[in-house]
Protein backbone atom coordinates (compact mmCIF):
# COMPACT_ATOMS: atom_id res chain seq x y z
CA UNK A 1 0.00 0.00 0.00
CA UNK A 2 1.71 3.25 -1.41
CA UNK A 3 1.20 6.82 0.87
CA UNK A 4 -0.03 7.97 -3.30
CA UNK A 5 -2.66 5.97 -2.60
CA UNK A 6 -3.50 7.67 0.79
CA UNK A 7 -2.89 10.90 -0.18
CA UNK A 8 -5.26 11.77 -3.04
CA UNK A 9 -5.52 15.08 -4.61
CA UNK A 10 -8.97 15.33 -2.64
CA UNK A 11 -7.11 14.67 0.54
CA UNK A 12 -4.36 17.18 0.06
CA UNK A 13 -6.73 20.02 -1.27
CA UNK A 14 -7.91 19.35 2.15
CA UNK A 15 -4.71 19.64 4.11
CA UNK A 16 -3.07 23.33 5.01
CA UNK A 17 -1.09 24.54 1.85
CA UNK A 18 2.34 24.78 2.39
CA UNK A 19 3.01 27.91 0.66
CA UNK A 20 3.49 29.76 3.92
CA UNK A 21 5.42 27.12 5.23
CA UNK A 22 4.42 23.17 6.05
CA UNK A 23 1.21 23.11 8.59
CA UNK A 24 0.56 19.70 8.96
CA UNK A 25 3.44 16.66 8.37
CA UNK A 26 2.88 12.72 7.47
CA UNK A 27 4.17 11.02 10.50
CA UNK A 28 4.86 7.78 12.31
CA UNK A 29 3.91 4.55 11.65
CA UNK A 30 2.65 5.27 8.01
CA UNK A 31 5.95 6.33 7.10
CA UNK A 32 7.56 3.58 8.46
CA UNK A 33 5.78 1.02 6.83
CA UNK A 34 6.25 2.76 3.51
CA UNK A 35 9.59 1.86 4.18
CA UNK A 36 9.56 -1.45 5.07
CA UNK A 37 6.65 -2.03 2.33
CA UNK A 38 3.91 -2.92 4.47
CA UNK A 39 0.21 -2.91 4.02
CA UNK A 40 -1.49 0.04 5.88
CA UNK A 41 -4.10 1.84 6.20
CA UNK A 42 -3.28 4.39 9.26
CA UNK A 43 -2.44 7.58 8.68
CA UNK A 44 -1.04 9.72 11.64
CA UNK A 45 -0.71 13.57 10.73
CA UNK A 46 0.94 16.21 13.08
CA UNK A 47 -0.36 19.76 12.94
CA UNK A 48 0.51 22.86 13.89
CA UNK A 49 -2.29 24.71 14.85
CA UNK A 50 -6.08 23.23 15.84
CA UNK A 51 -5.74 19.63 14.92
CA UNK A 52 -9.40 18.54 16.17
CA UNK A 53 -10.99 21.50 13.86
CA UNK A 54 -8.95 19.99 10.91
CA UNK A 55 -10.01 16.47 11.43
CA UNK A 56 -13.62 17.21 11.62
CA UNK A 57 -13.43 19.17 8.58
CA UNK A 58 -11.58 16.31 6.78
CA UNK A 59 -14.44 13.93 7.78
CA UNK A 60 -17.22 16.04 6.73
CA UNK A 61 -15.78 16.69 3.65
CA UNK A 62 -14.71 12.79 2.94
CA UNK A 63 -18.30 12.08 4.15
CA UNK A 64 -16.41 10.21 6.56
CA UNK A 65 -16.84 10.21 11.02
CA UNK A 66 -14.76 11.96 13.15
CA UNK A 67 -14.02 10.73 16.94
CA UNK A 68 -12.30 12.76 19.78
CA UNK A 69 -9.54 10.43 20.81
CA UNK A 70 -8.11 12.88 23.24
CA UNK A 71 -9.15 16.70 23.55
CA UNK A 72 -6.67 17.03 25.95
CA UNK A 73 -3.47 16.52 23.88
CA UNK A 74 -5.20 17.83 21.09
CA UNK A 75 -6.22 14.30 18.97
CA UNK A 76 -8.92 13.60 16.56
CA UNK A 77 -9.22 10.31 14.45
CA UNK A 78 -11.54 10.17 10.84
CA UNK A 79 -12.83 6.94 9.66
CA UNK A 80 -13.23 7.65 5.69
CA UNK A 81 -14.04 5.03 3.34
CA UNK A 82 -11.36 3.85 0.82
CA UNK A 83 -11.51 3.63 -2.89
CA UNK A 84 -11.74 -0.26 -2.64
CA UNK A 85 -14.47 0.07 -0.05
CA UNK A 86 -11.89 -0.47 3.01
CA UNK A 87 -12.11 1.93 6.16
CA UNK A 88 -8.56 4.21 6.07
CA UNK A 89 -7.98 5.76 9.47
CA UNK A 90 -6.63 9.05 9.92
CA UNK A 91 -5.39 10.32 13.26
CA UNK A 92 -4.52 14.41 13.61
CA UNK A 93 -2.65 15.44 16.78
CA UNK A 94 -1.72 18.62 18.31
CA UNK A 95 2.48 19.32 17.30
CA UNK A 96 3.66 19.11 20.78
CA UNK A 97 7.05 21.32 21.90
CA UNK A 98 7.62 24.46 19.23
CA UNK A 99 8.89 22.83 16.32
CA UNK A 100 8.20 19.14 14.37
CA UNK A 101 11.76 17.94 15.22
CA UNK A 102 10.92 18.50 19.14
CA UNK A 103 7.26 16.65 18.31
CA UNK A 104 9.24 13.76 16.98
CA UNK A 105 11.60 13.54 19.15
CA UNK A 106 8.95 12.97 22.03
CA UNK A 107 7.96 9.97 20.40
CA UNK A 108 8.30 6.71 21.54
CA UNK A 109 10.84 5.07 19.22
CA UNK A 110 13.21 6.34 16.24
CA UNK A 111 11.80 4.41 13.59
CA UNK A 112 8.22 6.13 14.57
CA UNK A 113 9.86 9.43 14.39
CA UNK A 114 10.00 9.97 10.86
CA UNK A 115 7.89 12.26 9.13
CA UNK A 116 6.75 13.74 5.32
CA UNK A 117 5.19 16.60 4.32
CA UNK A 118 2.41 15.53 2.60
CA UNK A 119 2.62 17.81 -0.49
CA UNK A 120 6.48 16.59 -0.67
CA UNK A 121 7.14 12.91 -0.49
CA UNK A 122 10.83 13.59 -1.57
CA UNK A 123 12.19 14.95 1.32
CA UNK A 124 12.24 12.65 4.52
CA UNK A 125 12.83 14.06 7.99
CA UNK A 126 14.53 12.24 10.32
CA UNK A 127 15.84 13.89 13.56
CA UNK A 128 16.75 10.82 15.82
CA UNK A 129 18.35 8.39 13.12
CA UNK A 130 14.83 5.89 12.80
CA UNK A 131 15.70 5.25 9.04
CA UNK A 132 18.98 4.08 9.73
CA UNK A 133 17.38 2.17 12.27
CA UNK A 134 15.10 0.57 10.01
CA UNK A 135 17.92 -0.65 7.73
CA UNK A 136 19.24 -2.31 10.46
CA UNK A 137 16.32 -3.99 12.12
CA UNK A 138 17.15 -2.34 15.58
CA UNK A 139 14.05 -0.79 17.80
CA UNK A 140 15.58 2.27 19.57
CA UNK A 141 13.88 4.36 22.18
CA UNK A 142 14.22 8.30 21.09
CA UNK A 143 15.00 9.17 24.84
CA UNK A 144 16.83 7.45 27.34
CA UNK A 145 13.49 8.59 29.40
CA UNK A 146 11.09 7.54 26.55
CA UNK A 147 9.70 4.38 28.51
CA UNK A 148 9.80 5.76 31.64
CA UNK A 149 7.58 9.01 30.20
CA UNK A 150 4.87 6.44 29.46
CA UNK A 151 5.51 2.36 30.42
CA UNK A 152 2.62 1.33 28.01
CA UNK A 153 5.65 1.81 25.52
CA UNK A 154 7.20 -1.20 26.96
CA UNK A 155 4.59 -3.06 25.63
CA UNK A 156 4.77 -1.64 22.36
CA UNK A 157 8.19 -1.94 22.02
CA UNK A 158 7.50 -6.01 22.58
CA UNK A 159 4.89 -6.00 19.86
CA UNK A 160 6.47 -4.05 17.41
CA UNK A 161 10.18 -6.17 17.88
CA UNK A 162 8.26 -9.51 17.74
CA UNK A 163 6.10 -8.51 14.76
CA UNK A 164 8.88 -6.71 12.79
CA UNK A 165 11.52 -9.20 13.57
CA UNK A 166 13.62 -6.28 14.89
CA UNK A 167 16.47 -6.51 17.81
CA UNK A 168 16.08 -4.09 20.96
CA UNK A 169 19.10 -1.87 21.22
CA UNK A 170 20.21 -2.64 24.76
CA UNK A 171 20.17 0.76 26.40
CA UNK A 172 16.23 0.76 25.19
CA UNK A 173 16.00 -3.22 26.72
CA UNK A 174 17.11 -1.68 30.41
CA UNK A 175 14.47 1.11 30.28
CA UNK A 176 11.95 -1.87 29.57
CA UNK A 177 13.02 -4.15 32.21
CA UNK A 178 13.03 -0.46 34.63
CA UNK A 179 9.44 0.17 33.84
CA UNK A 180 8.14 -2.84 35.41
CA UNK A 181 7.26 -1.06 38.80
CA UNK A 182 5.34 1.71 36.85
CA UNK A 183 3.04 -0.40 35.35
CA UNK A 184 0.82 -0.93 37.97
CA UNK A 185 0.26 2.73 37.93
CA UNK A 186 -1.20 2.63 33.91
CA UNK A 187 -4.38 2.56 32.88
CA UNK A 188 -5.17 -1.40 32.39
CA UNK A 189 -7.44 -0.49 29.14
CA UNK A 190 -3.93 1.07 27.08
CA UNK A 191 -2.06 -2.11 28.80
CA UNK A 192 -5.09 -4.21 27.41
CA UNK A 193 -5.27 -3.15 24.07
CA UNK A 194 -1.06 -3.49 23.46
CA UNK A 195 -2.15 -6.88 24.72
CA UNK A 196 -4.63 -7.76 22.26
CA UNK A 197 -3.22 -6.56 19.74
CA UNK A 198 0.12 -8.85 20.28
CA UNK A 199 -2.17 -11.59 20.41
CA UNK A 200 -3.80 -11.01 17.03
CA UNK A 201 -0.36 -11.13 15.45
CA UNK A 202 0.21 -14.30 13.29
CA UNK A 203 3.23 -15.42 16.22
CA UNK A 204 2.04 -14.11 19.00
CA UNK A 205 4.28 -16.86 21.47
CA UNK A 206 7.46 -14.17 20.06
CA UNK A 207 6.05 -11.42 22.00
CA UNK A 208 5.11 -13.42 25.15
CA UNK A 209 8.79 -14.83 25.63
CA UNK A 210 9.99 -11.25 24.86
CA UNK A 211 7.55 -10.35 27.79
CA UNK A 212 8.92 -12.94 29.93
CA UNK A 213 12.61 -12.35 28.98
CA UNK A 214 12.19 -8.60 30.36
CA UNK A 215 10.45 -9.64 33.61
CA UNK A 216 7.01 -8.06 32.22
CA UNK A 217 4.91 -10.98 31.78
CA UNK A 218 4.69 -12.46 35.68
CA UNK A 219 3.36 -8.26 36.04
CA UNK A 220 1.06 -9.01 33.19
CA UNK A 221 -0.30 -12.58 34.35
CA UNK A 222 0.07 -12.88 37.67
CA UNK A 223 -3.06 -14.73 38.19
CA UNK A 224 -1.46 -17.18 36.84
CA UNK A 225 0.33 -17.84 40.11
CA UNK A 226 -2.05 -16.25 42.81
CA UNK A 227 -4.92 -18.23 43.41
CA UNK A 228 -5.70 -21.13 45.10
CA UNK A 229 -3.83 -24.00 43.47
CA UNK A 230 -1.44 -21.82 41.70
CA UNK A 231 1.16 -21.65 43.96
CA UNK A 232 2.48 -24.90 42.72
CA UNK A 233 3.72 -22.73 39.58
CA UNK A 234 5.82 -20.31 41.58
CA UNK A 235 8.46 -23.16 42.11
CA UNK A 236 9.69 -23.31 38.81
CA UNK A 237 7.75 -19.98 36.96
CA UNK A 238 9.82 -20.85 34.02
CA UNK A 239 9.48 -23.76 33.00
CA UNK A 240 5.36 -23.34 33.76
CA UNK A 241 6.01 -20.23 31.31
CA UNK A 242 7.54 -22.73 28.12
CA UNK A 243 5.29 -25.41 29.12
CA UNK A 244 2.16 -22.82 28.18
CA UNK A 245 4.03 -20.94 25.52
CA UNK A 246 4.48 -24.24 23.69
CA UNK A 247 0.52 -25.02 23.60
CA UNK A 248 0.22 -20.96 22.52
CA UNK A 249 2.75 -21.54 19.42
CA UNK A 250 1.10 -25.00 18.71
CA UNK A 251 -2.49 -22.40 18.46
CA UNK A 252 -1.08 -20.50 16.35
CA UNK A 253 0.37 -23.69 14.01
CA UNK A 254 -2.77 -24.50 13.67
CA UNK A 255 -4.72 -21.53 12.90
CA UNK A 256 -1.91 -20.94 10.24
CA UNK A 257 -2.25 -24.36 8.59
CA UNK A 258 -6.09 -23.50 8.27
CA UNK A 259 -5.64 -20.04 7.09
CA UNK A 260 -7.69 -19.47 3.84
CA UNK A 261 -4.68 -18.25 2.55
CA UNK A 262 -1.91 -20.78 4.31
CA UNK A 263 1.33 -21.77 3.51
CA UNK A 264 1.92 -25.75 1.88
CA UNK A 265 5.11 -26.08 2.95
CA UNK A 266 3.87 -26.01 7.02
CA UNK A 267 1.68 -28.94 6.56
CA UNK A 268 4.85 -31.08 4.94
CA UNK A 269 4.79 -33.30 8.47
CA UNK A 270 1.75 -35.55 8.65
CA UNK A 271 0.90 -34.25 12.07
CA UNK A 272 -0.43 -30.93 10.35
CA UNK A 273 -0.96 -32.57 7.31
CA UNK A 274 -4.02 -34.40 8.92
CA UNK A 275 -5.22 -31.64 9.82
CA UNK A 276 -5.72 -29.39 6.74
CA UNK A 277 -7.03 -32.75 5.00
CA UNK A 278 -9.61 -33.57 7.32
CA UNK A 279 -10.11 -29.52 8.47
CA UNK A 280 -9.22 -27.69 5.51
CA UNK A 281 -12.98 -27.45 4.32
CA UNK A 282 -13.79 -25.42 7.30
CA UNK A 283 -10.89 -22.51 6.02
CA UNK A 284 -13.35 -19.86 5.42
CA UNK A 285 -15.75 -20.37 8.10
CA UNK A 286 -13.26 -20.77 10.53
CA UNK A 287 -11.52 -17.75 9.59
CA UNK A 288 -14.90 -15.49 9.60
CA UNK A 289 -15.20 -16.95 13.66
CA UNK A 290 -11.84 -16.34 14.48
CA UNK A 291 -11.56 -12.64 12.97
CA UNK A 292 -15.10 -11.99 14.76
CA UNK A 293 -14.67 -9.00 17.75
CA UNK A 294 -16.59 -10.20 21.29
CA UNK A 295 -16.01 -6.68 22.02
CA UNK A 296 -14.43 -3.62 20.24
CA UNK A 297 -10.91 -4.66 18.77
CA UNK A 298 -10.99 -8.30 20.46
CA UNK A 299 -11.04 -10.66 18.37
CA UNK A 300 -12.59 -14.44 18.90
CA UNK A 301 -8.63 -15.40 18.10
CA UNK A 302 -6.95 -13.39 20.29
CA UNK A 303 -9.59 -14.53 23.63
CA UNK A 304 -8.71 -18.40 22.37
CA UNK A 305 -4.71 -17.45 22.71
CA UNK A 306 -5.28 -15.74 25.73
CA UNK A 307 -7.94 -18.43 27.43
CA UNK A 308 -5.08 -20.87 26.89
CA UNK A 309 -2.35 -19.14 28.82
CA UNK A 310 -4.98 -20.20 31.82
CA UNK A 311 -6.55 -23.73 30.53
CA UNK A 312 -3.35 -25.29 29.37
CA UNK A 313 -3.03 -28.65 31.00
CA UNK A 314 0.35 -28.59 32.58
CA UNK A 315 1.09 -31.11 34.40
CA UNK A 316 3.74 -31.11 36.88
CA UNK A 317 5.48 -32.11 40.00
CA UNK A 318 4.09 -31.13 43.34
CA UNK A 319 6.43 -30.12 46.00
CA UNK A 320 5.33 -32.76 49.04
CA UNK A 321 3.44 -34.62 47.17
CA UNK A 322 3.87 -38.24 49.01
CA UNK A 323 3.33 -40.51 46.04
CA UNK A 324 5.39 -38.19 43.67
CA UNK A 325 2.43 -38.32 41.08
CA UNK A 326 1.72 -35.76 38.51
CA UNK A 327 -0.79 -33.53 39.36
CA UNK A 328 -3.12 -31.72 36.88
CA UNK A 329 -4.35 -28.22 37.91
CA UNK A 330 -8.35 -27.93 38.73
CA UNK A 331 -10.54 -26.67 36.23
CA UNK A 332 -12.21 -24.42 38.93
CA UNK A 333 -9.04 -22.79 39.89
CA UNK A 334 -8.28 -22.23 36.58
CA UNK A 335 -11.85 -20.14 36.05
CA UNK A 336 -10.78 -17.96 39.44
CA UNK A 337 -7.65 -17.45 38.17
CA UNK A 338 -9.22 -16.13 34.51
CA UNK A 339 -12.00 -14.34 35.88
CA UNK A 340 -9.34 -12.43 38.10
CA UNK A 341 -7.67 -11.15 35.17
CA UNK A 342 -10.73 -10.33 33.42
CA UNK A 343 -12.27 -8.03 36.31
CA UNK A 344 -8.66 -6.51 36.21
CA UNK A 345 -8.78 -5.41 33.01
CA UNK A 346 -11.81 -4.46 32.71
CA UNK A 347 -13.22 -6.86 30.14
CA UNK A 348 -16.73 -7.17 29.17
CA UNK A 349 -19.45 -8.76 30.51
CA UNK A 350 -19.82 -10.68 27.54
CA UNK A 351 -16.05 -11.41 26.93
CA UNK A 352 -16.28 -12.57 30.92
CA UNK A 353 -19.11 -15.16 29.81
CA UNK A 354 -17.08 -16.26 26.76
CA UNK A 355 -13.68 -17.12 29.21
CA UNK A 356 -15.61 -18.93 31.72
CA UNK A 357 -17.38 -21.25 28.85
CA UNK A 358 -14.23 -21.88 27.85
CA UNK A 359 -12.34 -22.44 31.02
CA UNK A 360 -15.23 -24.64 32.30
CA UNK A 361 -15.65 -27.16 28.90
CA UNK A 362 -14.35 -30.61 28.02
CA UNK A 363 -14.55 -32.21 24.63
CA UNK A 364 -17.21 -34.62 24.30
CA UNK A 365 -16.06 -38.40 23.67
CA UNK A 366 -17.56 -38.73 20.45
CA UNK A 367 -17.89 -42.03 19.14
CA UNK A 368 -15.81 -42.60 15.79
CA UNK A 369 -18.52 -45.31 13.88
CA UNK A 370 -19.78 -44.27 11.01
CA UNK A 371 -22.74 -45.61 12.29
CA UNK A 372 -22.77 -43.54 15.36
CA UNK A 373 -25.29 -40.53 15.94
CA UNK A 374 -23.32 -38.45 18.19
CA UNK A 375 -25.54 -35.68 17.63
CA UNK A 376 -26.94 -35.03 21.50
CA UNK A 377 -23.49 -35.02 22.79
CA UNK A 378 -22.87 -32.45 20.42
CA UNK A 379 -25.68 -30.66 20.80
CA UNK A 380 -25.03 -30.31 24.90
CA UNK A 381 -21.79 -29.76 24.05
CA UNK A 382 -22.72 -26.68 22.48
CA UNK A 383 -25.07 -25.65 24.79
CA UNK A 384 -22.76 -25.42 27.43
CA UNK A 385 -20.23 -23.53 25.77
CA UNK A 386 -21.77 -21.46 22.85
CA UNK A 387 -19.51 -19.84 20.30
CA UNK A 388 -16.21 -20.94 23.25
CA UNK A 389 -16.84 -24.62 21.91
CA UNK A 390 -14.62 -24.24 18.53
CA UNK A 391 -11.96 -22.29 20.91
CA UNK A 392 -12.09 -25.23 22.81
CA UNK A 393 -12.02 -27.95 20.13
CA UNK A 394 -8.38 -26.09 19.06
CA UNK A 395 -7.38 -25.27 22.51
CA UNK A 396 -7.47 -29.30 22.89
CA UNK A 397 -6.07 -30.55 20.25
CA UNK A 398 -3.27 -27.85 21.03
CA UNK A 399 -2.71 -29.34 24.52
CA UNK A 400 -2.46 -33.01 23.37
CA UNK A 401 0.43 -32.16 20.53
CA UNK A 402 2.14 -29.86 23.27
CA UNK A 403 2.17 -32.91 25.58
CA UNK A 404 4.07 -35.19 23.10
CA UNK A 405 7.60 -35.80 23.12
CA UNK A 406 8.03 -35.35 18.89
CA UNK A 407 5.46 -37.06 16.62
CA UNK A 408 2.43 -37.77 18.80
CA UNK A 409 1.13 -41.59 18.27
CA UNK A 410 -1.18 -42.00 14.84
CA UNK A 411 -4.03 -43.42 16.11
CA UNK A 412 -4.63 -40.96 19.44
CA UNK A 413 -3.87 -37.64 16.62
CA UNK A 414 -6.48 -39.31 13.83
CA UNK A 415 -9.15 -39.83 16.88
CA UNK A 416 -8.96 -36.19 18.25
CA UNK A 417 -8.75 -35.04 15.10
CA UNK A 418 -11.72 -36.84 13.32
CA UNK A 419 -13.64 -35.54 16.65
CA UNK A 420 -13.02 -31.92 15.69
CA UNK A 421 -14.03 -32.78 12.53
CA UNK A 422 -17.57 -34.01 13.82
CA UNK A 423 -17.87 -31.41 16.05
CA UNK A 424 -16.41 -28.24 13.44
CA UNK A 425 -19.03 -29.90 11.22
CA UNK A 426 -21.97 -29.33 13.51
CA UNK A 427 -21.14 -25.78 14.33
CA UNK A 428 -20.58 -24.87 11.22
CA UNK A 429 -22.39 -26.81 8.59
CA UNK A 430 -25.28 -28.51 10.93
CA UNK A 431 -26.16 -25.23 12.92
CA UNK A 432 -30.23 -26.28 12.31
CA UNK A 433 -30.06 -29.38 12.62
CA UNK A 434 -28.40 -29.73 15.99
CA UNK A 435 -27.96 -26.42 17.68
CA UNK A 436 -30.35 -24.02 17.01
CA UNK A 437 -33.34 -26.90 16.84
CA UNK A 438 -37.06 -25.29 17.29
CA UNK A 439 -39.09 -27.25 19.07
CA UNK A 440 -42.24 -28.03 17.87
CA UNK A 441 -44.04 -27.21 20.62
CA UNK A 442 -43.67 -22.85 22.25
CA UNK A 443 -43.61 -22.49 25.70
CA UNK A 444 -47.32 -20.95 25.24
CA UNK A 445 -48.59 -24.08 24.23
CA UNK A 446 -47.26 -25.88 26.68
CA UNK A 447 -48.33 -23.86 29.67
CA UNK A 448 -51.50 -23.62 27.77
CA UNK A 449 -52.29 -27.53 27.04
CA UNK A 450 -50.62 -28.34 30.66
CA UNK A 451 -52.53 -25.69 32.87
CA UNK A 452 -48.81 -24.56 33.81
CA UNK A 453 -47.04 -21.59 35.38
CA UNK A 454 -44.24 -20.14 33.60
CA UNK A 455 -41.13 -20.56 34.84
CA UNK A 456 -37.59 -22.19 34.59
CA UNK A 457 -39.89 -25.92 34.04
CA UNK A 458 -41.18 -24.66 31.21
CA UNK A 459 -37.25 -24.01 29.56
CA UNK A 460 -36.43 -27.61 31.11
CA UNK A 461 -39.63 -28.93 29.32
CA UNK A 462 -38.62 -27.45 25.67
CA UNK A 463 -35.20 -28.56 26.21
CA UNK A 464 -36.09 -32.46 26.74
CA UNK A 465 -38.57 -31.65 23.33
CA UNK A 466 -35.29 -30.80 21.23
CA UNK A 467 -33.01 -33.73 22.62
CA UNK A 468 -35.69 -36.04 21.51
CA UNK A 469 -36.20 -34.57 18.47
CA UNK A 470 -32.03 -34.55 18.19
CA UNK A 471 -32.62 -38.23 18.09
CA UNK A 472 -35.13 -38.27 16.03
CA UNK A 473 -37.86 -39.86 18.37
CA UNK A 474 -40.16 -36.99 18.31
CA UNK A 475 -41.36 -35.69 14.20
CA UNK A 476 -44.93 -34.34 14.78
CA UNK A 477 -47.02 -32.21 17.36
CA UNK A 478 -48.81 -35.18 18.96
CA UNK A 479 -46.05 -36.75 19.66
CA UNK A 480 -44.52 -33.58 21.33
CA UNK A 481 -47.60 -33.68 23.25
CA UNK A 482 -47.23 -36.80 24.44
CA UNK A 483 -43.20 -36.69 25.26
CA UNK A 484 -44.46 -33.57 27.93
CA UNK A 485 -47.05 -35.44 29.57
CA UNK A 486 -44.74 -38.39 30.26
CA UNK A 487 -42.06 -36.23 31.16
CA UNK A 488 -44.66 -34.18 33.95
CA UNK A 489 -45.63 -37.61 34.94
CA UNK A 490 -42.70 -39.24 35.69
CA UNK A 491 -41.09 -36.18 37.28
CA UNK A 492 -38.38 -35.89 34.34
CA UNK A 493 -37.61 -32.98 32.72
CA UNK A 494 -35.05 -33.74 29.67
CA UNK A 495 -35.24 -36.14 26.89
CA UNK A 496 -32.81 -38.28 28.03
CA UNK A 497 -34.66 -39.79 30.78
CA UNK A 498 -37.09 -41.11 27.75
CA UNK A 499 -34.42 -42.51 25.81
Amino acid sequence: MTLQKFLTPALLELLPSPAEGPKVWLVGGAVRDHFLQRQSFDLDFVVAGDALRLARRIADALGGKYYDLDTERGAGRVLAPGSDGEEWVFDFTRMRGSSLQDDLCYRDFTINALAFDPHNLDILIDPTGGLKDLHDSLLRACKSEAIQNDPVRALRAVRIASELEFRIESDTIQQLKAVRPLLAHVSVERLRDELFRMLDHQQPTRSLRLLEHLGLFDTLFHELYDHPGGEAHIGDKRKFTRQVFTVISTLSELFQVLAPRHDPDATSNSTLGLIAIRLGRFRESLSDYLYEELSSGRTQRAWILLGSLFSTDVIRDLSGDQDGSPAKEGRGSKTFAGSAWSDRFHMSRKEKDWLERFLAGDIPQLSEDANGNNDLQVHRFYKRTRSAGIGIVFGDLANFLAGTDGAPAEDDWESRVNIARQLLEAYFNRRDEILEVESLLSGEEIISEFKLKPGPMIGELLQGLIELQIEDKLNTRDQALDAVRTMLTNGSKTGADLL
